[in-house]
């Protein structure tokens, strides 16, 4: 099934330092397996360590997009709540949510899975 989102919506007693151990296995997941140029690559480690120091003091992760890979993790402000994206319906999102629900159930992170509840999908669905 081709999905534009999935949302990973955590509990309300959810702690963001609870990702620690696993987060650098989620970050892969969406980083996905393309070939990267040594420049970007380097970029993409500095972000996953920014995104690792924030979980490490029990904040909010910064999230990740690159041009360079196919899927993008947001972090809304507003909730405890991670999206996987994707520029276009793919079924690159459905497999990913897999993977990431596996690591999240393996550590015993408690979540609900949606899909496709972003207001810009909503957008463009109306406008056809």
């Amino acid at each position: 099934m081709k999905n534009w989102s999935a949302h990973f919506i955590f509990d309300d007693n959810f702690q963001w330092k609870s990702l620690e151990k696993c987060f650098v296995d989620l970050f892969n997941v969406v980083r996905g397996d393309r070939k990267i140029a040594q420049e970007e690559e380097q970029v993409l480690q500095v972000r996953l360590e920014l995104n690792l120091r924030e979980i490490q003091n029990n904040k909010k992760p910064i999230g990740f997009h690159s041009d360079e890979t196919e899927l993008t993790m947001i972090f809304p402000l507003d909730r405890k709540e991670m999206i996987i994206s994707h520029y276009n319906p793919s079924e690159l999102v459905t497999e990913a949510s897999e993977k990431i629900s596996k690591i999240l159930k393996s550590k015993k992170i408690k979540f609900s899975l949606e899909f496709d509840r972003m207001k810009l999908i909503e957008v463009i669905r109306n406008r056809r």
